[in-house]
């Protein structure tokens, strides 16, 4: 008995060592003790000890637009010392799916470090992607919206939204259209998808601001894929012949729109207006492709985001009050980052003159001093 029983023993102690080391190795997991644990992500310096807390910021698809939001994180966290007070903060890119956001946000809410989640919905009103984010917000977790809102009923969820006002963005890119064709035409808008609140409000505003003068043929989705934002390039310009205006609303519709043009030997059939510049964007308008961009400010948007986040978590309610000074009022929670309209350094007949009504946050500016801005900001795309 004396043997069977030491054996037992030993057979149990190796089971508890088991079943210790595999629960570690699963805490070390589900904790996401990787860096940031964020794909695709942008630190503040420090990589993520014991107790810091994460700021994640989580796009709709990766692209090149998100370069300069990430550079603006960075800077955040520079300037506001985030690893000195025990926080990161980092972009996450999402697969341009709904889903994919969904499954994200569900994994936020298994990590304890995640103490503030700034999210540019790929849908404005799934409401799969707001009960996740209703999940977050009860654990404490400040929410937040960049680039793109949620839809009006569910903006409750979040605190606050810092991006550009994208039913006046359509409108500034549609002044810029009646001005380029005085005589009106046909226009096909392109985007991703068209249940991302930006998609919606920019292709709106566009179509209120060109008016009667003009005829949309077609809004054509491409779910961020590039090759099919070609193929519906291609396909538009065939199908329609008397079409003359093409309207790129995502950051990738730029290019998409340029290369399919110069390919088919038909820039002198097409004005070309478009949202963001991409870098391979700006070259193209450097080439005499595309007639204006009318572009965010990425930077600003990731900047802000932090900001807000960083001083609502530790208690600075001087920042607070000065980013939203109106916070408790309709749209008090609302921080617009402002719209350049970007236009060759030659031969453009648009003027600053043309896009007054929009207020100091609209800024005209040629190419080149375009350009100087983003060498100020080290970036090559916003």
């Amino acid at each position: 008995m004396a043997h069977h029983s030491s054996s037992f023993k030993d057979l149990a102690m190796t089971y508890y060592r088991l079943l210790t080391t595999t629960c570690t190795v699963l805490t070390v997991i589900s904790s996401g003790c990787t860096p940031n644990s964020a794909s695709n992500s942008s630190t503040s310096s420090s990589s993520g000890g014991a107790g810091t807390k994460r700021i994640v910021l989580l796009n709709n698809t990766d692209s090149p637009f998100w370069d300069a939001a990430r550079a603006g994180i960075a800077k955040a966290a520079e300037d506001l010392k985030l690893s000195e007070k025990g926080f990161t903060a980092g972009m996450d890119s999402n697969d341009g799916t709904e889903q994919g956001q969904i499954e994200k946000l569900r994994q936020y809410g298994t990590q304890s470090d995640v103490a503030a989640v700034i999210i540019s919905p790929i849908s404005a009103t799934n409401p799969a992607i707001a009960d996740e984010l209703k999940n977050l917000k009860e654990k404490g977790v400040i929410i937040g919206c960049f680039d793109s809102d949620l839809d009006p009923k569910f903006t409750s969820i979040r605190e606050f939204y810092v991006g550009t006002d994208n039913t006046q963005g359509g409108q500034v890119l549609g002044t810029a259209a009646k001005n380029l064709l005085f005589n009106g035409g046909q226009y096909v808008q392109f985007v991703g998808v068209d249940s991302q609140q930006n998609a919606v409000q920019r292709m709106d505003g566009f179509s209120s601001a060109v008016g009667d003068k003009f005829e949309q043929k077609d809004r054509r989705l491409d779910d961020a894929d590039r090759a099919r934002a070609r193929d519906n390039v291609r396909d538009v310009i065939d199908k329609f012949p008397d079409l003359n205006l093409l309207v790129g609303i995502w950051s990738y519709n730029a290019p998409a729109i340029a290369d399919v043009v110069k390919e088919k030997g038909v820039r002198h059939r097409f004005t070309v207006v478009t949202f963001d510049a991409e870098q391979l964007a700006i070259q193209q308008m450097g080439e005499g492709m595309i007639d204006v961009m009318v572009v965010q400010n990425p930077f600003g948007m990731g900047y802000d985001s932090v900001r807000y986040a960083f001083a609502k978590l530790t208690g600075d309610q001087a920042t607070v009050s000065e980013m939203f000074p109106k916070m408790g009022e309709p749209g008090g929670n609302v921080r617009d980052t402002g719209l350049k309209v970007v236009v060759p350094n030659e031969g453009s007949p648009l003027t600053a003159e043309m896009f007054q009504e929009f207020g100091p946050g609209v800024e005209f500016i040629h190419l080149s001093d375009f350009e100087k801005w983003l060498t100020e900001y080290n970036l090559t795309s916003s």
